[in-house]
């Protein structure tokens, strides 16, 4: 498999989105210049890079790697900047009640121009051989974003729009171009919205899944003598016990994905109170070995 330019990483909260979006667009540096793009609005995987200020403009991480913030109503602001140049009359349709009920009139218009936004990354990065990640949104949000540009041609059948939505779709069903990962943790809830997420991709979207990462993997510590060995040592025999169980229903979901077709990536549990660059560059490794292109 050859990686498309774009991955875009989503997954159920609490599975450790953010912290693989910034983990992977670590890793994808020491291949090529790489944007981190991220949508969440508390800017945790710009944070874990060590970027706690973004003015709009890239922020860089290292010589290979930048940060770039982004959100559907600043995509929106920058569009009728664009298309209406003279400022204060921009200004004015923004803050116009007659431009609101238009923006109400088409649901999802800053979410589609936020989408516009990252195809237009995605062009750029392509002529200038880097790498785009994308720190998405929960896999919920994720699928409502992914899904409006065919809203969009739906209500607007012909004109600027629709020629807009047209190569949105052709971008995010380019599997060269575009591609997800899914994040997922040890946990059956978990594992069920990765495996509706890919479906719902798959199925409705033409989106390609590259792999599912499943985060904080536990590593088995004891072998079977030795957990009999510590039988007569009560709750420490439990605990060893408990340890190996994680990894072997890690091991168990791993096989459910690839009945599924996805093929999965295991990260280590990282034993520490917070998360920074240190941490990110151990699982950036990991990924790096593992994404190789194939």
């Amino acid at each position: 498999m050859t990686l498309p330019r774009v991955l875009f990483v989503t997954g159920k909260g609490g599975t450790g989105k953010s912290t693989v979006a910034a983990a992977l667009a670590l890793a994808r540096s020491h291949r090529r210049p790489t944007t981190l793009a991220d949508l969440d609005r508390r800017l945790s995987a710009a944070a874990m890079l060590g970027v706690t200020s973004i003015d709009g403009t890239a922020a860089k991480v290292t010589k290979s790697l930048e940060v770039i913030a982004l959100g559907a109503r600043a995509e929106l602001d920058a569009f009728i900047a664009r298309i209406v140049p003279i400022r204060a009359i921009s200004r004015r349709m923004l803050r116009s009640r007659t431009f609101g009920y238009v923006t109400a009139a088409l649901p999802g218009l800053e979410a589609f121009l936020l989408l516009e936004r990252l195809r237009i990354m995605a062009g750029d990065a392509a002529l200038e051989d880097r790498y785009l990640v994308i720190d998405a949104p929960a896999s919920g949000s994720a699928l409502e974003l992914l899904s409006v540009a065919a809203g969009v041609k739906n209500i607007s059948p012909n004109g600027t729009l629709n020629r807009l939505a047209d190569s949105v779709a052709a971008f995010l069903a380019d599997p060269t171009r575009f591609g997800a990962i899914i994040t997922v943790t040890p946990e059956e809830l978990a594992l069920r919205e990765a495996l509706e997420t890919e479906a719902n991709m798959r199925e409705r979207l033409s989106i390609t899944t590259v792999a599912a990462i499943m985060n904080r993997v536990a590593n088995s510590l004891f072998n079977t003598a030795e957990l009999a060995a510590l039988s007569p040592l009560g709750i420490h025999a439990q605990l060893a016990i408990r340890r190996n169980s994680a990894n072997e229903v890690a091991a168990a979901m791993t096989q459910r994905l690839a009945k599924a077709g996805i093929a999965t990536i295991n990260l280590p549990m990282m034993f520490t109170p917070a998360m920074g660059l240190d941490e990110l560059q151990q699982l950036g490794k990991v990924l790096a070995v593992e994404l190789q292109d194939r």
